[in-house]
């Protein structure tokens, strides 16, 4: 005869449905764990691309530096006479350059004696460059307590030039801090003037630049309108847009003043050569962005190119349009 089969007691379905349970637990555990893991993963993986690609990036925009190096060495050495306009090589845009599928560079260079250098006013000991920035700020329709702060702030000494600054107060601002009576070293100390419009430097950072020279002069075949406007009374800003507007290649100085007798009093501040020059380029590679400024200053004894300063702060486009 077979015996009874054992029913299970409720102590037996309680182990099971508690071992069932656990199983679960731990297999939701698990697979969160899992999940993690690989979304880790893929976070380390992603965060890696994007180290890569900035990288990438960064030689792109360096390799764009090199570049103009060489191509304005070899425009001193290989283009006969000193002189420099904006149908040469150099001067030509690089438009916008496939990286291999994976993004896009673009770069261009400017030169930097076609504008008005702001360091002149550090040795401007006739007021004769504050004079000439005042005419340039007034064409820009811009205050003129810019001459006077940028004055104050270039010079080294501590007297108060009309509405300019000095350490003074400068150190009753938040942060204090002091005006730094030397030459600018690039145009974003402007944002560091006392009471200034940020709208207004926007604007005046695209006709002036900064080179160390407190003695350069203007390229009259690159000069843009307003500086050619800026540099004497004589001149009218119709006349200057003209100039500004035609293909330029003087030879020499007295060549130009001879086809334009308006500029005889300054044609001292005038040349017909650059030897300072800023790159611009900006390189994009997916997500990741590089942009890179440049200002390098060529030897005219020898055409060496030496880097004076690198920036990959600035945005791309910032500073003079090279177009004229």
């Amino acid at each position: 005869m077979a015996e009874p089969k054992a029913t299970p007691t409720n102590s037996q379905s309680n182990q099971r449905g508690l071992a069932l349970i656990s199983v679960l637990l731990i297999t939701a555990i698990l697979v969160g764990l899992t999940t993690q893991i690989l979304s880790s993963q893929h976070l380390v993986i992603q965060q890696n691309q994007n180290t890569f690609e900035q990288a990438q990036a960064v030689q792109y925009v360096l390799g764009a530096e090199e570049l103009a190096r060489q191509v304005l060495y070899d425009d001193a050495v290989n283009s006969g006479p000193g002189v420099d306009h904006l149908e040469e090589f150099w001067a030509q845009p690089v438009l916008p350059l496939d990286l291999d599928g994976i993004g896009v560079m673009q770069a261009y260079v400017l030169d930097l004696n076609r504008c008005f250098n702001l360091n002149w006013l550090a040795t401007d000991t006739d007021k004769s460059q504050y004079k000439r920035l005042q005419r340039l700020l007034t064409n820009l329709q811009l205050s003129l307590d810019l001459a006077d702060l940028i004055r104050d702030w270039v010079d080294s000494d501590q007297q108060v030039s009309g509405l300019g600054a000095e350490d003074s107060a400068y150190q009753l601002k938040t942060p204090p801090h002091f005006a730094a009576n030397q030459p600018m070293l690039d145009l974003s100390e402007l944002n560091m003037l006392i009471d200034v419009d940020p709208q207004e430097i926007q604007v005046l950072s695209k006709e002036v630049c900064v080179v160390p020279d407190t003695g350069s002069k203007i390229n009259v075949n690159t000069a843009s309108a307003k500086t050619l406007y800026s540099l004497d009374a004589a001149v009218s800003i119709q006349n200057a847009e003209a100039i500004a507007q035609s293909v330029r290649n003087y030879q020499t100085v007295t060549e130009f003043v001879q086809n334009h007798p308006e500029f005889t009093v300054v044609q001292q501040q005038l040349a017909v050569r650059s030897h300072y020059f800023m790159l611009v380029a900006q390189a994009r590679l997916n997500r990741s962005r590089v942009n890179l400024t440049s200002v390098l200053y060529r030897d005219p004894s020898n055409g060496r190119i030496t880097l004076l300063h690198r920036d990959f702060g600035k945005r791309f486009g910032i500073g003079i349009n090279p177009t004229i």
